[in-house]
């Protein structure tokens, strides 16, 4: 029986993966020695083979790209969840002042002249501010006090008391402010200014901050819209401008629209931990999102 090309070629893929059984094997070796065309298209194929074998150029930019948007991936995810964590925790441990009344604060002074604050276990923190009176020998101190969330649910970091002159410095007055708009409470020593009430406000510092994170803002979204056709320069300004706004959402997340802070420092650290991984994640998702217009274009 007479074996057609055609018949030959459907066995040659077999044939060169070593798939065929020996008889048949050996009606391909018969055919493509007197056959110049097939003998060819087996010649072609084992080139083809070679060259699948050998050029993985393509399958590895398949896994870095795959590798690339997995890294983008969990990187969004985990900064997104920091910047939720820090939230959370800022929550637990925000400043919830207490009154005088409630604080049941006691300042008592010492043998060896140290003025000492003491506190009832409602206070797990405290603020005090001191200045030189100019009219007397001594300091001026105020002082305010404060639970959280966190401590009422741990029962952790209770104050007992606190020296408000541990350099041994002189006393001349302790105010308490309550942080409600009344006047600051004498509780020791004596009234440096009996004829008018003292009153202490809140930082403004937040403030200035935020209004300069929103001119920054809207300085790089103009710069952002004047280099529009510039691709190179556009994508480095919205880098530039995510940082402001990264900033503006961490601000409202921690204070809302009240800018106001009686503990500045710390507010503003809050603000600080928030901003790092939210602006990492907005880097992450534009890095997708510009993958992602790539594909699909």
């Amino acid at each position: 029986m007479k074996v057609t090309c055609e018949v030959i070629r459907d066995l040659l893929p077999l044939y060169q993966e070593n798939m065929i059984s020996d008889d048949s094997k050996a009606l391909v070796d018969d055919h493509i020695a007197g056959c110049d065309a097939c003998k060819k298209v087996l010649d072609y194929m084992k080139t083809e083979t070679v060259l699948m074998d050998t050029n993985v150029t393509p399958l590895l930019k398949i896994k870095t790209k795959l590798r690339r948007k997995k890294v983008i991936t969990v990187l969004f995810s985990v900064m997104l969840s920091l910047a939720v964590a820090v939230l959370f925790v800022a929550y637990l441990t925000a400043p919830e002042y207490t009154s005088y009344r409630d604080s049941k604060i006691s300042i008592t002074e010492v043998d060896n002249g140290m003025v000492v604050a003491v506190f009832s276990d409602q206070v797990s923190g405290y603020d005090i501010s001191k200045y030189q009176s100019d009219e007397y020998d001594g300091y001026v101190v105020h002082m305010t006090t404060w639970d959280s969330v966190w401590n009422r649910i741990f029962g952790r970091s209770r104050v007992n008391s606190v020296v408000l002159n541990p350099d041994g410095e002189a006393v001349t007055a302790v105010y308490y402010y309550q942080t409600d708009s009344q006047v600051d409470r004498l509780i020791y020593g004596f009234d440096i200014n009996p004829s008018g009430g003292i009153l202490t406000l809140p930082r403004l510092v937040l403030s200035y901050y935020f209004l300069l994170a929103l001119g920054f803002a809207g300085f790089c979204a103009l710069l952002v819209f004047i280099f529009r056709k510039n691709e190179i320069a556009r994508n480095l300004l919205t880098k530039v401008l995510l940082v402001p706004i990264s900033y503006l959402l961490a601000h409202l997340l921690i204070k809302g629209f009240d800018s106001t802070s009686y503990l500045a420092l710390r507010d503003f650290l809050a603000i600080l931990l928030i901003t790092i991984p939210l602006y990492i994640a907005f880097l992450a998702a534009m890095t997708y999102i510009k993958e992602y217009k790539k594909k699909k274009a």
